[in-house]
């Protein structure tokens, strides 16, 4: 029996499809975390498979290497080297999903199969990869000087502060904008490294509540929790993206 025009072609993307299932399949561990530390090795801060930090740790002696004063500084440092793990993660996971295993030959269909290419569905593909590619992004630091006739950035935060009012951390979205510990009392130096940390993990708790209060369809609108979902199915996902009509 001759295969059908384009069926070779639709196996080639049913194969990208499945690709991309296994690309994401890193995010669904639940369960997986990754950790950074600031430059001094005193602050480790883990994240989860949705970026957010779970834990903050500070070595005994961390003030002996960090000033007090800079310590929301080292936090977010970590913070950064946490999400910079992760996403050399996802990078390693696409280049073994670029490893293909040996192609088995197409399957043969007993039917002729028509393709009608959907290219409003082709092109919502097209923007959804470009924005995991914008929240698979690490975070980009400039060095770039600010034009005195530029508008200053205004972006709305929001913060969370921790139980015993000592730590605030503020998001811009779903991104570590600031840790600010407070220095200005006795607490600092009269807390130990248990407690500084217990007050760091209040802090980011209470900050990732607020904002999913704020904004609860946030999480649901991730793009890599939407791709996933799409080609979770490979055949569906390519019979839908091209109207195959069996």
């Amino acid at each position: 029996m001759t295969t059908p025009a384009g069926f070779d072609e639709l196996h080639r993307l049913a194969g990208e499809a499945a690709r991309f299932a296994r690309i994401f399949s890193v995010e669904q561990d639940s369960e997986k975390t990754f950790t950074g530390q600031d430059e001094t090795a005193r602050v480790t801060v883990s994240v989860d498979a949705d970026g957010q930090v779970t834990d903050v740790e500070l070595a005994q002696d961390w003030d002996e290497a960090i000033d007090p004063r800079n310590l929301g500084a080292a936090v977010v440092e970590a913070v950064h080297a946490a999400t910079a793990c992760r996403v050399s993660v996802w990078a390693d996971r696409v280049a073994e999903a670029g490893e293909e295993p040996a192609e088995p030959a197409p399957p043969r269909t007993q039917a002729p199969v028509t393709i009608n290419p959907s290219t409003a569905a082709i092109e919502d593909l097209l923007y959804l990869l470009h924005r995991v590619g914008q929240e698979t992004r690490p975070p980009e630091r400039t060095g770039r000087r600010r034009d005195p006739g530029d508008e200053p950035d205004r972006p709305r935060l929001t913060k969370g502060r921790s139980d015993g009012r000592h730590v605030v951390v503020a998001l811009d979205g779903t991104t570590v904008a600031e840790v600010r510990v407070e220095t200005n009392t006795m607490w600092i130096g009269g807390a130990n490294h248990l407690e500084v940390a217990s007050e760091l993990r209040s802090a980011f708790e209470a900050a990732y509540l607020r904002a999913e209060e704020e904004a609860p369809a946030r999480r649901s609108d991730s793009a890599v929790a939407e791709l996933r979902a799409r080609t979770a199915d490979p055949q569906e996902f390519v019979a839908r993206l091209f109207g195959l009509d069996r």
